[in-house]
Parts: C-alpha cells; structure tokens; sequence
C-alpha cells in the first residue's frame, strides 16, 4: 500500500492564523504539526511509501518531512488545483494506494475502517454535507454515484472526507479520467472531478465515519475546532513517531 498527500495549495483563508505557512504544517500541539500526525498515523498502519505533492513553500514542507516521504513539485500551484497535482503522481504509483488532502485531521479509527474495507472505498461523513463549501456525496446501494461541491441538499447524503483507498488497477484508470478531465480544460478542478468519472466505470464503496472526530481545516473556525476538539480525541500515545517528538520538544 502507498499513500499521496496532495499539499500544493497556499491555504488563503488560513493565511493570518498560520502566518502565512502552509495548512499542513499547522501545528496541533506541543510543536507537533499536522503532516506529522498524518505521517505517524500512516506508518502506524504500515504504511511508508508515500508521496506528497508540494507547491506553495514547497521548501518548508521539505524540511518538515525530510526524506520520509517522496516529493513532487507542483510547480504551476498558483493556476492549478488538486486534479492536477495528483495527475503529477501518475508514474510514481506502483500499488494499491491511499489518496488523502493534507489538510484533514482524522482519528485513527478512520483510516483503519478504510483499510479494513475491500477494493476501493471513499471515507464520507453523514452527518454532515449540508454547506455549500463541503465536498458532497451521494451513493445508490453504498456505491459511490456522485462526487461534487455542487451537489444538491437534496441528494446529498454526507460529505466526503477527502480520504480514499484505490487498487492499482483504479488507480491507472484515475489517471487516465484525469488526464481526460485536464485536457478539457480542467486544471483548476479539484480531484474529485476525476473521481466521479471513475465511479461511473468502477465500483468505490462508501465508509460512513459519522461519529468519529474529524476536521479539515479551510478556516480560522475549523483550525480552532481541531486544536481543541478532534485533536483531544486522539490517542497520540499510541503514535510512537508523536510519542518521540514529544519527548524531544519537551
């Protein structure tokens, strides 16, 4: 299993509260940054093969991750969006993989009801999906239908986490539905552009988290909301590279 961090984005509306660093690199506590938690909940996991996909102050995510991960760079971030920054991954993938935004803290439990599942499978949260800014799902007996901001209040049925598992074999398909998306003149569509035509050729089951703790971070609220809430809910002690961290801040 692999895993692509998309992380090229500046993160604007979050530009004051985080000084103008990238979302990814919001710290959580005790110096602990929230690619770091993404990083040690990968590996906790079994995960070490991942790729991120850097833009904006490409150098400070750089130095933040060292050589645990592979990087690409999304030079043309300013004019792109996250379609075109997981289209740069496509000759890196070589297995099953993980796709996840780097701006969402997600409990543990979340990835591992992902990884449980069989075949490809997209994280959504029922309880929410009812704002226009949310990233809106609708599904017909589980499976994924539809994938879209624009989605009506009326067929959503949740909101997608922005955290999905693929086989290899989707994956390669993904790309070919990107590829397709970009030359249409769509370079500034998010990656779900390119995930909703796939759903209409291959079957992506959806996994309710509905209950569990989870945010992204798009403003000053949810930064707030995930520093005093869901990051509070989360067992870092059983995170042995945050466990480390720790001891080394303190």
């Amino acid at each position: 299993m692999q895993a692509i961090i998309l992380a090229a984005g500046c993160g604007s509306r979050l530009a004051k509260a985080l000084k103008g660093k990238p979302k990814c690199l919001a710290p959580l506590e005790d110096g602990i940054r929230l690619i770091e938690y993404q990083l040690a909940v990968l590996n906790n996991f079994g995960i070490t093969d991942i790729c991120i996909v850097l833009g904006y102050r490409a150098h400070e995510v750089y130095r933040a991750v060292g050589d645990r991960c592979h990087c690409i760079i999304n030079r043309r971030y300013a004019e792109t969006n996250s379609l075109y920054s997981l289209w740069l991954t496509r000759n890196w993938v070589q297995d099953d993989c993980l796709i996840m935004n780097s701006d969402v803290l997600a409990h543990p439990k979340i990835y591992k009801r992902l990884l449980n599942s069989a075949g490809n499978a997209l994280t959504y949260d029922s309880w929410s999906g009812r704002d226009q800014e949310h990233m809106k799902v609708s599904f017909h007996e589980k499976k994924l239908q539809q994938i879209s901001k624009s989605l009506s209040l009326e067929d959503s049925q949740g909101e997608s986490l922005g955290l999905l598992k693929l086989t290899e074999a989707s994956m390669k398909a993904l790309f070919t539905e990107a590829e397709t998306v970009l030359k249409l003149g769509g370079e500034n569509q998010w990656a779900p552009a390119a995930i909703a035509r796939l759903a209409q050729q291959q079957t992506i089951v959806g996994i309710d988290v509905a209950g569990l703790p989870w945010v992204e971070i798009d403003f000053p609220a949810d930064l707030h909301h995930a520093r005093q809430t869901v990051w509070r809910m989360i067992p870092t002690a059983s995170l042995p590279q945050l466990t480390k961290r720790q001891h080394r801040v303190g």
